[in-house]
């Protein structure tokens, strides 16, 4: 095994936080990342946003120090401060100088353990997230993403935006955020990684110096491991845009958890598919032989539980029809024969090759272990990786297009003008006009 980084370290404080470093001596920088492994999924039914609203809260001031001055105090130190909610996890990171590693580690233990959460802010943050949505819905785009996603997940966990929904912006509470905040953040679902020039021995240190004692809130939610009970019934849902002239495409049924034995085989066949860019089926088809889109793409999104696999493209509203259906042969052709010796070569290459890219500077070295750590990959996941993927068969891959593949069980969405492509595509099948949701 080619040893691509230095191994992993991990120890637990007496509170139960966990403690995951890497010394990585390239450069005199160090990344830290507080992650606490709950994320969006735990946000209301009717409260979408409550995760990444918190996360930017605890940015917005400490007990010891306001807005303002830590903002000022951070980039006195050249550090940059960040924090975000995703699926399945918070992460709250600085990252900056080695040699200001202690006054980094306290710097993040301040803004987790002490958050202010002032209340002149939250009309702020309200404006924020409401000009961000009135931009991001103004893009057909992110529209038919965020469609998408409510209309295949409905009330489930990962049914909603990230960042959150149009209606949330006036259900949403500051005591919304305090709530979260002390129910989630709790040492025993979290996890502290280090990477960068800073000796095991030191992280340690300063770990118990700054960490030991914080007993946060709790307890945290159950993770979120499950299936939606039904996700999108399949289908073709319109909803309709007159004003446009293309019309956007998802299609998608429910894919494997991240912890699925065919991970690796899953994301060859997939590279086949419909993520190796010019080199791939769809592409290949509905691009270069057929003239019909630029781009089209298709995505496995492995998270705890089984989230979405998603094809997404855009074509002339004319030709929707065309491409709807182009898309489900193409995925019925992979399903049934499956991939050649050479495509499976090229995938291999790629993601082998590809690898030590992501590795190479200690911010996505520390999301690579903080990934890791989150999904229980093993500490020599990162070194293990290449071999993994030589090790994949070529029969191996087309069992996983056989079983991860369910081109019957697409839910197809269209965001387009409904008289320029519904009646083509009510000769594929009954349409559902959708409103908004």
């Amino acid at each position: 095994m080619t040893r691509l980084v230095p191994a992993m370290e991990q120890i637990w404080l007496a509170n139960g936080l966990k403690v995951v470093s890497l010394e990585y001596g390239r450069v005199p920088w160090v990344s830290l990342i507080f992650m606490v492994k709950r994320g969006a999924e735990t946000d209301p039914p009717d409260k979408p946003g409550v995760a990444d609203w918190t996360a930017e809260y605890l940015t917005l001031g400490t007990a010891r120090r306001r807005q303002l001055e830590l903002a000022r105090d951070v980039e006195s130190l050249g550090a940059t401060l960040e924090s975000r909610a995703n699926w399945d996890a918070t992460f709250i990171s600085l990252d900056g100088l080695a040699e200001d590693f202690p006054e980094l580690m306290a710097t993040l233990a301040e803004v987790v353990q002490t958050p202010l959460f002032p209340p002149e802010e939250f009309p702020l943050l309200v404006e924020r997230r409401r000009a961000e949505l009135a931009q991001v819905l103004d893009d057909p785009r992110e529209l038919a993403s965020r469609t998408f996603t409510r209309l295949f997940f409905g009330g489930a966990p990962y049914g909603h935006a990230i960042r959150g929904e149009p209606e949330s912006l006036d259900r949403l509470t500051l005591q919304d955020l305090t709530g979260h905040y002390g129910r989630e953040f709790s040492p025993e679902a979290a996890t502290l990684v280090v990477v960068g020039m800073a000796p095991r021995s030191l992280v340690e240190d300063e770990a118990e110096r700054h960490w030991a004692a914080w007993t946060g809130g709790g307890p945290p939610s159950p993770a979120y491991a499950e299936p939606p009970d039904r996700p999108g019934t399949p289908g073709i849902y319109l909803l309709n845009r007159p004003e446009l002239t293309q019309s956007e495409i998802r299609a998608g049924f429910l894919g494997p958890p991240r912890a699925h034995p065919d991970f690796f085989a899953v994301r060859l066949m997939n590279y086949i598919l419909g993520e190796g860019g010019f080199s791939s089926r769809l592409m290949g088809r509905i691009r270069a032989e057929l003239g019909l889109t630029y781009g089209i793409r298709s995505l496995f999104s492995f998270r705890r539980a089984p989230g979405p696999f998603t094809v997404s493209t855009f074509t002339p509203a004319r030709h929707t029809a065309t491409v709807v259906q182009e898309i489900g042969a193409v995925l019925r052709q992979v399903q049934k024969s499956g991939v050649t010796a050479q495509e499976l070569a090229d995938a291999r290459s790629f993601y082998v090759g590809n690898f030590p890219l992501r590795l190479e500077t200690t911010r996505a070295l520390a999301r690579q272990v903080v990934a890791v750590d989150l999904y229980d990959l093993g500490l020599d996941y990162l070194n293990r990786y290449p071999d993994a993927m030589e090790a994949v068969t070529l029969a191996e891959v087309q069992a996983a297009a056989r079983e991860h593949l369910h081109p019957e069980a697409l839910a197809t969405l269209v965001v387009g003008p409904a008289a320029l492509c519904r009646e083509a595509l009510e000769a594929i099948c009954p349409v559902n006009l959708i409103d908004e949701i």
